[in-house]
């Protein structure tokens, strides 16, 4: 499958192809050559696919957002934080306390009328329909918060959405996990500012899974970090969600796109 972008910008035209191959497919080897060959700028992105069943037989499922649905919201509009257990370094381990509060001037908001689910630096925020059907659930482990749209000079105001809160934490990932490039992680909590690479395979140990909820999140934090002590312009990626097959059920049930489900590994060392 082959998409294309043709679009100008500043003046000066820019062509992206999006080729979609299997990993396995001849011709992946051809087109590689072919851009060696003509000096073309590419990617390589590979990411694992899974079956409707892979997916309800799987223990446990991470849960990433695609950069599609991502609204703008956090400590810079005044959520407010526990930063007692803060990593100094890297702000992670910190812990929301007040409501969750979104970028209420921003462009981004305009995701709330086109998505089932959005999500905010890993925070999931869902529409009225889908937090009934996950409340219908009696999911362990889950919560519903209330979401507000921050506007300078103006009144907070209630949003109908919620966001999903999960009380439980996973310990840390298996060092058998590929993908996740530990040595990058933060050097004072070994934490947060952790990259990835794909495919992303997240490997647990059996003995970490006793006590897993429906939903949860990760211990560990991915991805880019802004943080100086000072909230007011804190970037700071939250850990992925981790939930039970009956979770994913209820997103695909109610037609949610904009999320990537990858189920983990277990294993026994």
């Amino acid at each position: 499958m082959a998409v294309v972008s043709d679009f100008h910008l500043n003046g000066k035209r820019s062509v992206t192809v999006f080729v979609t191959l299997d990993v396995e497919d001849p011709r992946l080897a051809l087109l590689q050559k072919l851009l060696v060959a003509y000096k073309v700028d590419w990617l390589d992105q590979r990411w694992d696919e899974y079956t409707d069943e892979e997916y309800d037989a799987a223990p446990l499922i991470v849960m990433q957002a695609l950069a599609d649905n991502h609204v703008i919201g956090g400590p810079r509009f005044y959520t407010e934080y526990d930063l007692s257990n803060a990593c100094p370094a890297c702000g992670a381990g910190m812990r929301q306390t007040g409501v969750y509060m979104l970028d209420g001037a921003g462009p981004s908001m305009v995701g709330l009328g086109q998505y089932r689910a959005v999500s905010s630096y890993s925070e999931i925020i869902v529409d009225p329909p889908l937090a009934e059907a996950l409340a219908r659930a009696h999911l362990t482990g889950l919560s519903l918060r209330s979401v507000h749209a921050y506007q300078p000079n103006e009144a907070l105001i209630e949003l109908i959405w919620k966001q999903m809160w999960a009380s439980h934490t996973l310990p840390p990932l298996s060092p058998r996990s590929t993908g996740i490039d530990f040595e990058s992680a933060c050097k004072t909590c070994k934490r947060g500012k952790i990259d990835t690479t794909s495919p992303e395979r997240f490997v647990y140990r059996a003995r970490d899974l006793e006590g897993a909820k429906d939903v949860n999140r990760m211990w560990e934090h991915f991805g880019y970090v802004r943080w100086n002590g000072d909230l007011k312009t804190a970037v700071l990626w939250q850990p992925y969600f981790v939930v039970t097959p009956k979770v994913w059920r209820i997103f695909k049930d109610a037609g949610v796109t904009g999320f990537q489900w990858l189920p983990i590994r277990v294993v026994e060392d």
